[in-house]
């Protein structure tokens, strides 16, 4: 077979792949941070083994020369082994079981039968090779080392296992929350799509009965009136299933419902959009402009004889987008802020945005309402 065959290839690539995880996942959570951890407790061991050591140099003069010499191999001795024996129960544990009594057996076993007797082999070569003498061959001996060395990994294990623990009580605490946080989010876009759903529902049904009774008086009037209406469907239909929204956007589907209003209330009604071209991709909550418009011209607009003007008006103040409605009607007598519109702005506010976004009415003077949207500036990103 040639290393370039087109058929064993990918299965050569798909087995390399699976060493490769095979070996990320028994290595896992060998990190330099447990590496050092395990050198400075070593580290005290070598210390604490060779104390006597240390005094009887102390008192001969030979204090420095024990310390370049004694301490030194002593640690890199039992660093070696702790390591060795380290990384048997480290791969044990990450391709074992995982929990229970099994985990807890396979651990035991392991420390006893594998990792314990490897350093115990590693300190034994060690003291051969140094020419420490064969005394280390005898039994008792290898029974001393392999009961010190299963006490020294199994003190390691113990730790990695509370670490261990603990991590994963901290990653199942994260995505519990993190599920709440979702949680919460979807309940509160279902809500939004509640209170979206809610939008003023006589106006399409007024404005059919409007082009029916001008179809039947001016027929050139009523099909401008139902033009316009198609206009405003085709701009508001899409809009109802989503839960974001431009400046530039809602401001389409206002003009398209004006321009409705206009053809029912004729000279009774005149507008003005007054938002810059460099605001218009600004985000905006689907739908909220349009109702404040549409309260606008029920309260305060309509129900006067002679209609009114009205204004819509944006732009940026203090590093946020404020948006005024502003109509010359009636006033608070007849528009409160209490409706069903306006609670439902308020509500969907205060569940996308906290207290960081707020919605007033004032009064103007000599009459009319204005509404205010105040925002913080969030742009759409592009396609």
């Amino acid at each position: 077979m040639m290393a370039g065959d087109p058929v064993m290839a990918p299965l050569i690539s798909a087995h390399a792949a699976a060493g490769r995880r095979t070996l990320r996942r028994a290595l896992a959570g060998l990190t330099w941070q447990r590496v050092a951890m395990v050198a400075v407790l070593c580290l005290l061991w070598a210390l604490s083994v060779t104390t006597h050591e240390s005094l009887v140099a102390w008192h001969e003069g030979e204090f420095l020369a024990w310390l370049v010499d004694r301490p030194g191999k002593e640690f890199a001795s039992i660093a070696t082994m702790a390591l060795a024996g380290g990384a048997v129960m480290l791969v044990a544990g990450n391709l074992g079981p995982q929990a229970g009594w099994r985990r807890v057996a396979l651990l035991a076993s392991t420390l006893l039968f594998v990792a314990a007797p490897l350093a115990m082999a590693l300190r034994v070569g060690y003291h051969l090779l140094a020419g420490m003498g064969s005394a280390i061959l005898h039994p008792f001996v290898f029974f001393t080392l392999w009961e010190r060395y299963a006490e020294m990994l199994g003190l390691f294990t113990l730790v990695a296992e509370f670490q261990r623990r603990e991590a994963r009580s901290i990653a199942s605490m994260h995505r519990a929350e993190l599920d709440r946080i979702a949680l919460d989010r979807e309940m509160a876009e279902a809500r939004l799509q509640v209170l979206q759903a809610q939008i003023e529902p006589h106006f399409l049904f007024n404005t059919l009965a409007n082009v029916r009774r001008l179809y039947q008086v001016d027929a050139a009037t009523g099909r401008t009136m139902l033009r316009n209406l198609m206009h405003y469907l085709e701009v508001a239909l899409p809009h109802m299933l989503q839960s974001r929204s431009t400046v530039g956007a809602e401001l389409a589907l206002v003009e398209a419902y004006l321009n409705v209003q206009r053809i029912r209330m004729g000279h009774r009604l005149s507008f003005c959009l007054d938002v810059p071209v460099d605001l218009r991709d600004i985000e905006l909550p689907p739908m909220m402009l349009l109702t404040l418009v549409e309260n606008a011209i029920k309260h305060g607009l309509n129900p006067r004889t002679e209609g009114g003007r009205l204004v819509v008006a944006a732009r940026i103040e203090a590093d946020r987008l404020r948006i005024d409605v502003v109509d010359d009607g009636r006033g608070f007598q007849a528009s409160s802020g209490g409706g069903t519109g306006l609670a439902n702005i308020r509500a969907r506010l205060a569940a996308m945005y906290g207290g960081d976004a707020a919605l007033r009415l004032t009064e103007n003077q000599p009459r009319g309402v204005t509404s205010t949207l105040s925002l913080p500036l969030s742009r759409r990103p592009g396609p």
